[in-house]
C-alpha cells in the first residue's frame, strides 16, 4: 500500500531542524530514542575531524551522532545489544521500502482501530506489543510502530526481555516517516550493522575514530533485560584503554557524576557539557542535565 500524504521535502526537513552553530545533518533518526544526542551535537563537533576513515560507534541507538557527521565519514560499524534495533537497522538499510509498507498497514489499523478493542479486550497497540514476530521485516515494522505509538517513545524491558511500555495517548502519531526512512537507508549505505556488546563489537585499527554513548552512570539502563550494571562502566573504560593502545581515537558521554570523573581521571581528557533531556519515565526528571565528553586526545 502506497501512501497518498503529502510528499515532504527532505531538505527542507533537515533545514528546519538546524539550531544555529550545529552543523547540517545528513539524515535525521528514525526512532525515539532516550538519551538522544542531537542536542550536544555543537560540543561533540569539535571532537569529530572533518575526514574519518573508519567509524566504530557500540552503542548506535538512535544514531543522531552517526546520521549527522555521515559526510564526515567514509565507512562505518555501528553495533548494540539490543537485537531488534540492529535488526531495524539492518531492514532499513536494506529493504526499506518493503519496511515503509509494513508501516503504512500498521498506521492505517491503528488509525482505524482507535479507542477500539478487539474480543480478546485487546488494543491494536496491545496485540502488535504482545506479538513476538521472527521474520526480520516484521521486527523492524513492530519496532518502529512500537516506538511511534509507546508512552514517551520509551524503550524498556521487563526481566524476560520483553517490551513493557504502555501505549501513549497521541491522536496522531507519525508511524511511517517515509522520506526520513529512505534518506536513513541511503546513509546506512556506508554501514556494516552488528549486535553485540562493545567488547566484542569493535575492533579497531590505528587511525579509526570510536564515539561511545553507553546507559549513563546512575541512569536508566532498561533497554536490555540484563541492562548495563555491575562493573560495565569499568570494562568499557578497560576496553577504551586497549582501543588507545591500538592507536585509536576516542570520544565518549557520559553523567557529570564523580565516578565517572575518577574512572577516566588517567589519561583522558574531561569536557564539560550541558543537554536537555526529553524522554524520560518521570516529568520532572527532563530538562537540561550536566554531562561529560571524555576523550583520549
Amino acid at each position: 500500500m502506497r501512501s497518498t500524504a503529502k510528499v515532504v521535502n527532505f531538505d527542507r526537513v533537515l533545514k528546519h531542524a538546524e539550531r544555529p552553530h550545529l552543523e547540517r545533518a545528513v539524515a535525521l533518526p528514525f526512532v525515539k530514542w532516550a538519551g538522544g544526542k542531537r542536542s550536544l551535537i555543537p560540543s561533540l563537533a569539535p571532537h569529530f575531524p572533518d575526514e574519518i576513515d573508519t567509524y566504530w560507534e557500540p552503542f548506535v541507538g538512535g544514531g543522531a551522532v552517526f546520521f549527522t557527521f555521515a559526510n564526515r565519514i567514509k565507512r562505518a560499524y555501528l553495533s548494540d545489544t539490543n537485537e531488534d534495533l540492529t535488526t531495524t537497522y539492518q531492514m532499513v538499510k536494506a529493504k526499506v521500502e518493503k519496511l515503509i509498507d509494513r508501516l503504512q498497514e500498521h498506521e492505517r489499523k491503528h488509525r482505524e482501530r482507535r479507542g477500539k478493542t478487539y474480543a480478546d479486550g485487546k488494543t491494536y497497540y496491545q496485540r502488535v506489543r504482545a506479538s513476538e514476530p521472527t521474520d526480520p521485516l516484521e521486527v523492524a515494522a513492530r519496532f518502529i510502530y512500537l516506538n511511534k505509538t509507546c508512552f514517551n517513545g520509551l524503550y524498556r524491558v521487563n526481566k524476560s526481555g520483553q517490551f513493557n511500555v504502555p501505549e501513549g495517548s497521541y491522536p496522531n502519531p507519525d508511524i511511517c516517516n517515509a522520506d526520513r526512512l529512505r534518506q536513513a537507508s541511503k546513509t546506512l549505505a556506508k554501514a556494516t550493522i552488528r549486535l553485540g556488546d562493545f567488547d566484542r563489537a569493535v575492533s579497531p585499527g590505528e587511525g579509526d575514530f570510536i564515539y561511545c554513548d553507553p546507559p549513563y552512570d546512575g541512569c536508566f539502563s532498561g533497554y536490555q533485560a540484563d541492562g548495563f550494571k555491575g562493573d560495565s562502566q569499568t570494562r568499557l573504560r578497560d576496553a577504551g584503554n586497549r582501543w588507545k593502545a591500538m592507536g585509536a581515537t576516542i570520544v565518549l558521554c557520559n553523567a557529570d557524576t564523580d565516578a565517572m570523573r575518577k574512572l577516566y581521571a588517567d589519561d583522558y581528557a574531561i569536557h564539560n557539557a550541558k543537554a536537555p533531556r526529553s524522554i524520560n519515565s518521570k516529568g520532572d526528571a527532563r530538562g537540561a542535565v550536566a554531562e561529560l565528553i571524555i576523550t583520549n586526545g
